[in-house]
């Protein structure tokens, strides 16, 4: 009679881990973290004039569009190193490099955030709401109170497609 097999004991694993196990180039599971929390957590502003390009021996290449954006970022090097390294840990990146070259494309997956709404001037307000804002006395509750109103009436952008004729 054959024997029962007994399972073997043990801690559970993380997906990561047991990809980086079986996947024949771990430091490419590492890259496509980073590069997607580059692309993902970064603000536009910075996405959209610098990306990474590829990450070798603990060093995150990034292309940046111009020597000016490669100095701004050469300062802000510290802080971007400790968010990439908060994020992916396990990729041991010691230090970021940055040099002006060709920005690679954006994955298809990256969405960049809808621009904000513009605030109704004050101008186009409704004539009843002029007219409550005329009653406040208090010069800076009245600002504020404008305020709010011009933002809560904002104007969606329009971000229609035009075509190409």
């Amino acid at each position: 009679m054959a024997r029962p097999k007994k399972r073997r004991k043990g801690q559970l694993r993380g997906l990561a881990e047991l990809l980086r196990r079986v996947h024949p180039a771990p430091e490419q599971i590492d890259e496509a973290r980073v590069f997607g929390f580059w692309l993902t957590a970064l603000p536009e502003k910075i996405v959209s004039r610098a990306r990474p390009t590829r990450l070798l021996h603990g060093i995150l290449h990034v292309n940046v569009i111009s020597s000016a954006w490669a100095q701004e970022l050469h300062h802000m090097h510290d802080d971007l190193l400790e968010r990439v390294r908060a994020h992916a840990p396990e990729a041991r990146i010691h230090a970021i490099r940055f040099r002006v070259g060709p920005l690679p494309e954006l994955p298809t997956f990256y969405r960049p955030k809808p621009p904000k709404p513009r605030a109704v001037a004050l101008s186009r307000l409704p004539e009843e709401l002029g007219r409550a804002l005329a009653n406040i006395h208090d010069d800076a509750l009245r600002q504020k109170v404008a305020a709010a109103a011009s933002m809560s009436l904002r104007e969606e952008p329009d971000v229609r497609v035009r075509k190409r004729e």
